[in-house]
């Protein structure tokens, strides 16, 4: 992204300034119609993308491309201000919106209607969508959109299921353009009307100061811990992934002090880099703001996002116990300890008034107003309102200076929430909206359903193994709310056709495109944990999904037992979240290799297969813990098998510190 300076960094704060007014206007009064609300909106995305990212990256570097002064004016601009052609591209993109918002209600009252100019605004619409989703995320969503865009042409010509009868370029374009399952529809309207004030308001909170109280909790209550460094990055990451809703954004943000800390302090580089790449990824799916996929699972279900809140509660709460088990048992096997109690921040830091109530007033409005059923929008409008009110008032001294510092400091969040986040999210929903529109005007969810199916036997087993690969494979090179959509377009009817929940149909689904980040070969929230870390990518791959292990085996689960998903009787819920909570531990025992000893590989097996009887329902989870029991005897007796199964020595890792 340019770092823009000079008038184009003011056209810039005027475009944001004006669009967060127009967002928290419509949060907290009514909606417009999806039309003229996604035309508002996409017209500033459209201008913010184009005017931040270049035609190519390369202008970004140092030094910069040795273009001549005319092709850099013209054609890639600087590192500081756009070209010409991102001026005609802005100027294109814009114009098409200017047409619906101007013309919305005709368009609406005469369905079927239209004409030559329609079309073309509608190509040079799709064209600049998939342009800028290019410019600001890579060369990946644009080409999955356009593929679908040529099956949807082509589909009389393709034999078998996948055929259809297909769509003139003239049909599409009439329904990308002027209907409200094309460009204008659910996901366009719910980032402009739902997503969008949370985007801005995670930013605010961390230009605030909210960031140090998070990682200030972070460090007294998980440095305490054995393996301390590490369970400050799993409780700070979680915080973080609430507001950020980006595993890699969560990487870059935490990782840039946990993963020196965690070097500094005993774990090796790989290790540190799994661990934050694994809490960070956890970090969508934690309440009660959970990723922007989340959001659109609410309408998708036509449930209160409230309810979606609710569920994730143990899943998550799951997911990161198994990464804390999985550093606990590290560290033992390397003998590293807790962290410095120089490090570890005292009581009355922490609760110093104007940091503490800077971020407990805020989080407790958003929260409290959440649970009371109040509409989502509501909620994070009138909570970015309180936070910079809040820290007007309390965030330090009184003098203008001061107060003046305070105001630049909450529009450096605003402008960067928008700037960083929203401008391309708009843009990159808008563009997937496309590809969406043409699943479902060729059936192809339904397709596809049908085949998962048939291929499985009507096996519900193997048709979740087939609906976590295309989940997973999707994630790759994808956002997470970009996979989610098009994965839950595709698998969902499956799912539900073969009798499970819609809640955790949708909850599966999500958690796979998560858990792509983690996932080789395009595991890009690791990748990221490297390039701070150094050190073999693969094996911190290996690690962080070692650690992760909670993502890939909680969905197998909460499909099927009800109470993971807080549904059900309190006693049901409180035992099944107590056996999987035990069941973490024995599974990282396991895969790690370790738990009070090295483990032989029959002990490894066995606390393994108990972890997972431990998960399931009813008296299994009984035989799990007998099970688990066997192998923690095996282990504390030292049973052995000479060369069959002979115990390894004990690792000590070189960088040991001293508590």
């Amino acid at each position: 992204m340019r770092s823009l300076t000079g008038i184009w960094k003011i056209i810039a704060g005027i475009i944001a300034g004006v669009w967060g007014i127009f967002i928290l206007y419509t949060s907290l009064t009514v909606a417009l119609h999806p039309l003229l609300q996604g035309g508002i909106s996409l017209s500033f995305g459209l201008a913010l993308v184009f005017i931040a990212y270049p035609l190519t990256k390369s202008v970004l570097k140092d030094p910069p491309p040795s273009h001549s002064s005319i092709l850099r004016f013209l054609v890639f601009g600087t590192k500081k201000s756009p070209s010409v052609l991102d001026i005609i591209i802005i100027a294109l993109g814009i114009i098409p919106c200017v047409y619906i918002m101007i013309n919305w209600e005709e368009i609406v009252r005469n369905p079927g209607v239209y004409e030559t100019h329609h079309l073309v605004l509608g190509a040079i619409l799709v064209l600049c969508l998939l342009e800028g989703t290019r410019r600001s995320l890579g060369v990946v969503i644009p080409l999955v959109v356009l593929g679908f865009v040529i099956y949807a042409i082509v589909g009389p010509s393709i034999p078998g299921t996948f055929g259809h009868s297909g769509f003139s370029v003239d049909e599409l374009l009439y329904q990308f353009y002027l209907m409200t399952e094309g460009i204008w529809g659910l996901l366009t309207d719910m980032t402009s009307r739902i997503i969008a004030p949370f985007v801005i308001f995670g930013p605010v909170l961390f230009a605030t100061g909210v960031g140090k109280v998070f990682m200030d909790i972070a460090q007294a209550w998980g440095g305490r811990m054995r393996g301390g460094p590490g369970h400050v990055a799993v409780i700070s990451s979680s915080f973080f992934g609430m507001l950020s809703g980006s595993s890699v954004a969560n990487v870059a943000t935490t990782g840039a002090f946990t993963i020196p800390t965690m070097k500094k302090l005993g774990f090796p580089r790989e290790l540190a880099a799994g661990v934050e790449a694994s809490a960070s990824s956890g970090g969508q799916i934690m309440p009660p703001i959970m990723g922007a996929g989340c959001f659109i699972m609410a309408e998708f279900l036509n449930i209160p996002y409230t309810n979606i809140m609710i569920a994730g509660i143990i899943p998550a709460i799951i997911y990161f116990v198994g990464i804390s088990a999985g550093i606990w048992i590290e560290a033992g096997r390397y003998g590293m300890g807790k962290l410095p109690k120089e490090m570890i921040p005292s009581l009355k830091e922490i609760l110093k008034a104007r940091v503490f109530f800077n971020f407990i007033i805020p989080i407790g409005t958003l929260t409290a107003l959440l649970f009371s059923f109040y509409p989502p929008q509501i909620c994070a409008a009138w909570s970015l309102i309180v936070s910079a009110i809040t820290f007007l008032i309390i965030g330090g001294g009184y003098s203008l200076k001061e107060i003046w510092q305070r105001i630049k400091t909450i529009w450096n969040g605003y402008f960067d929430g928008i700037m960083s986040a929203l401008a391309w999210l708009m843009v990159m929903m808008s563009c997937v909206q496309v590809a969406v529109t043409v699943i479902s005007l060729t059936g192809f969810g339904v397709k596809v359903s049908e085949i998962i199916i048939n291929l499985s036997g009507h096996n519900i087993y193997l048709a979740l193994v087939a609906a976590m690969l295309t989940a997973i494979i999707l994630g790759m090179g994808m956002t997470t709310t970009a996979a989610y959509v098009i994965a839950a377009a595709v698998l969902v009817p499956a799912m539900e056709g073969m009798g499970l929940d819609p809640l955790a149909s949708h909850m599966f689904i999500f958690y796979f495109a998560i858990k792509s980040g983690l996932t080789p070969p395009v595991c890009i929230a690791v990748f990221t944990a490297v390039a701070i870390s150094g050190g073999n990518w693969l094996r911190a791959a290996w690690d962080s999904m070692r650690l992760g292990i909670g993502g890939y085996i909680m969905p197998f689960f909460f499909v099927f037992v009800p109470s993971f998903l807080m549904k059900g009787s309190y006693d049901d819920i409180i035992f099944h979240f107590i056996g999987a909570f035990v069941a973490m531990f024995t599974i990282e025992a396991g895969l790690m290799g370790f738990f009070t000893k090295p483990l032989t590989w029959l002990e490894r097996i066995i606390y393994f297969v108990g972890g997972l009887f431990l998960m399931a329902p009813g008296y299994y989870t009984f035989i799990g813990l007998g099970i688990s029991a066997v192998a923690f005897l095996m282990e504390k007796f030292n049973f052995q098998i000479p060369v069959i199964l002979k115990r390894p020595q004990q690792l000590v890792h070189k960088y040991k510190y001293t508590q």
